[in-house]
């Protein structure tokens, strides 16, 4: 829902090569999946090795005080590598990677936001999060799972292991007893739900009879406090905001029940959860590991880019006041729509989506789809619409996925234009900035500028000068596309177009693929290879001639 993709685009080298990220020998495996909405990739590699590369890619290029940070939530501190534009901030980073990573000089510039992480060792295994930002906000996170393989023992190593668990023998058996036991006792817990149910358990009940001086803390694995209960009461100051009014437990801790209710959870709710029970001195005295897995609904809507508008629809089972405040979210939490006691607050929305959405204004006929105007390839993803009430605690939630189609143009070398689509919101403020650049194949090259109201060729690529042109009266009517004239098959490559607009607070961003066929290679008539000097029988050419 943000302008970044790790998809290959189609080009002429890329039309070469299978559209998957490969990455050179160590490497032996990588598989491109996509889970809860987030893009991941999974490495694996030799412990030994000398480096291994984390991928990542996003239009950096598009936005002035972009940083990306690397991180490993598991990890206190938990950055792994920071980039800004005046360059990399390691201040912060975790001791166990200094001097272990680096990322390409111009990496920001061109949008290769990489990893190199050197001698990589088995503590080096887990889940990296490549998180893009812009102005400080987080626009888009990318997931790596990495897997740094112990290289296999050799034969003989193997032998004597035998040989000396034979000859102690007796305390193996002791000592397998003793984990088998350790392992049941510590077994994580797997709940599995679909999303938008109302409540799910996520269940601990011990033999222990405790007093109410505890403190009994569920935790995610980002370490973010989901519930706090301390000296006999709940104390949701103490909570994470993303689980504010979400969660509730048994108040009688005496009978030993420390099980954590979760309301309406939906995808991101899908986490490690720990429970962990504290004297009154704060000495650890039980924990226990439960895992939630929210299953993530079908596509329910599809659309094409380029379509006016998209309907995320929701018409809940009873009829709301006026006091609710319904509020819509995409996967990174950032706000979509609000609309608070009746009245739309467009103030709170983030900037992505400000001007392009709209609200059913009677809340009392419990319709609160959301229409979303202009939609492209870049709103796909999870938005999550929740109605609270006046005192802050949820009703209900909703989960809808909308999946944009990217834009696909074909034309044959030889045309004498090709349109490249996109059209937006209309009545754009004067000071609005309209960008076309090409981004696939690299390097990144300037197509069209638009800025303060008229072309600006001398910022444009060579490739392109005198090739391009754009309405005229763009800004008015919202059709901000670029049409380009004798295409070749060069052209071919991925376009991204970004409108910015600092004064009113406006951002776009849309992306065409396009294809460009080279000519027709027309065969001229086939040419019988047989002659009178060749052919041992002439009789069947003279045969021809006289039909």
């Amino acid at each position: 829902m943000v302008p970044f993709t790790t998809t290959s685009l189609p080009g002429p080298e890329a039309a070469k090569q299978p559209q998957t990220i490969r990455l050179p020998p160590p490497y032996f495996t990588t598989v491109s999946q996509h889970a809860l909405g987030v893009d991941v990739q999974k490495v694996e590699v030799e412990e030994g090795q000398g480096s291994v590369l984390l991928p990542c890619e996003g239009p950096t290029f598009e936005c002035d005080n972009c940083s990306v940070e690397w991180s490993r939530s598991d990890l206190n501190p938990s950055t792994v590598h920071l980039r800004q534009d005046q360059g990399d901030h390691l201040q912060n980073q975790n001791q166990n990677y200094r001097g272990r990573t680096s990322m390409i000089t111009n990496a920001l510039e061109e949008g290769e936001l990489r990893l190199n992480l050197t001698h990589p060792s088995v503590d080096d295994t887990g889940n990296y999060t490549c998180s893009i930002r812009y102005r400080g906000r987080k626009l888009r996170q990318f997931k790596v799972q990495l897997k740094v393989q112990k290289v296999p023992v050799p034969t003989w190593v193997t032998v004597l292991v035998v040989v000396l668990v034979l000859l102690v023998l007796g305390g193996a058996v002791i000592g397998g007893v003793l984990w088998y036991y350790r392992s049941k006792t510590n077994t994580v817990l797997q709940v599995e739900v679909d999303s938008g149910v109302e409540s799910v358990l996520l269940p601990w009940r011990t033999n222990v009879h405790l007093t109410d001086d505890v403190t009994v803390e569920w935790t995610d694995k980002e370490n973010r406090k989901v519930h706090v209960y301390q000296n006999g009461s709940d104390h949701p100051e103490q909570q994470d905001g993303r689980y504010r009014g979400q969660t509730e437990m048994n108040k009688d801790l005496k009978i030993g029940d420390f099980s954590l209710t979760m309301k309406h959870v939906t995808s991101v709710d899908t986490n490690m959860y720990t429970c962990t029970v504290y004297s009154r001195d704060g000495n650890k005295l039980s924990s226990k590991d439960v895992t939630l897995k929210v299953r993530v609904p079908q596509v329910e809507v599809e659309v094409d880019t380029g379509v006016e508008s998209v309907l995320l629809p929701w018409r809940t089972s009873v009829p709301l006041t006026d006091d609710v405040t319904v509020e819509w979210t995409d996967k990174e939490n950032i706000k979509v729509h609000v609309n608070q006691n009746g009245s739309d607050h467009p103030e709170e929305q983030f900037y992505l989506y400000r001007g392009r959405t709209e609200m059913n204004k009677d809340l009392k006929t419990g319709d609160v789809s959301l229409t979303l105007k202009y939609p492209t390839s870049v709103d796909s993803g999870s938005f999550f619409c929740t109605i609270s009430s006046n005192h802050g605690n949820i009703l209900m939630r909703k989960e809808v996925e909308l999946e944009v189609r990217d834009c696909q143009v074909e034309v044959e070398e030889g045309a004498e234009s090709v349109l490249l689509p996109f059209r937006t919101t209309p009545d754009l403020p004067g000071d609005t900035e309209v960008v076309w650049r090409r981004y696939r194949p690299r390097p990144v090259m300037m197509v069209h500028l638009y800025q303060n109201g008229s072309d600006q060729s001398d910022e444009q690529n060579q490739f392109y000068r005198g090739r391009t042109e754009m309405n005229e009266d763009l800004l008015r009517t919202g059709d901000l596309s670029l049409r380009l004239k004798n295409p070749t098959e060069t052209d071919s490559g991925g376009y991204g177009c970004r409108v910015e607009s600092r004064e009113r607070k406006i951002w776009r961003w849309t992306r065409v693929m396009l294809k460009v066929k080279g000519p027709v290679q027309v065969q001229g008539p086939t040419e019988d290879i047989r002659t009178s000097s060749s052919s041992p029988d002439p009789t069947p050419l003279l045969a021809d001639s006289a039909l």
